[in-house]
């Protein structure tokens, strides 16, 4: 009689040990739990971030070459408030940022503004969305100047979407701040420009999705344990 056919018919089966699936139950496992620790270390980052938000709703603005001038030192100022003085300049015309708020495209203005901080010649200035071209997909530029006075919220070009990072780079030769200063209140107010300088919400899920891969990481062996007790058992 074959040994299929003693399969077939309840004889012996093979229990030899399923290396395939214990490999791949090993690298999903591996997969699992990887981003599960990648959520845990986003949930100490957004809950950083939400802490310095909470600090700045309450925090006077400091003057924006004493803070760069920390920075130069290793600090990171992101998220504070700052208030510059802007020589006075004509207008330029730079590129519009994309962005979705409300659920609406939008598309931010930006202007460079030329001081002087800490060994900085220039800073951008994120002025916020300009209302009239709210749900445009290709709108045209626009042409501003920098406000005299201007206070906002300093952010790392990393941390926003747009390619300001790039418009940065346009005026090397004046040495720009590696920040953007996400303006909240200036003087004057570009006409048809509406400040928005910090999202309305920030949401913080990353507990419950780091708790779903653990928690499949769990599910997975479990599977994994059952089949192999049922094989070696059979």
């Amino acid at each position: 009689m074959s040994d299929a056919s003693l399969r077939q018919d309840g004889g012996p089966k093979d229990r030899r040990f399923p290396i395939g699936l214990t490999i791949a139950t090993l690298i999903a496992l591996g997969i699992l739990c990887g981003l599960g620790v990648w959520q845990v270390k986003r949930l100490a980052w957004k809950e950083d971030l939400l802490a310095r938000i909470e600090v700045l709703k309450t925090a006077p603005a400091q003057p924006l070459a004493a803070v760069m001038a920390r920075a130069e030192k290793g600090e990171d100022v992101a998220w504070t408030r700052v208030a510059v003085d802007c020589a006075t300049d004509k207008a330029e015309t730079l590129p519009l940022v994309y962005g979705v708020r409300d659920g609406d495209i939008v598309w931010r203005a930006t202007a460079i503004c030329r001081t002087s901080a800490a060994g900085y010649g220039a800073i951008l200035l994120d002025l916020g969305v300009v209302k009239a071209l709210t749900g445009q997909s290709t709108p045209a530029p626009v042409s501003l100047a920098a406000p005299a006075q201007a206070v906002g919220v300093l952010m790392a070009p990393k941390q926003l979407g747009g390619d300001r990072a790039a418009t940065v780079a346009r005026f090397a030769a004046d040495k720009p701040a590696p920040y953007i200063l996400m303006v909240e209140t200036a003087t004057p107010i570009p006409p048809g420009v509406t400040p928005a300088p910090l999202p309305a919400e920030i949401s913080n899920r990353h507990l419950e999705y780091a708790l779903t891969w653990f928690g499949l990481a769990v599910t997975l062996l479990f599977i994994y344990a059952a089949m192999l007790w049922r094989k070696m058992r059979s």
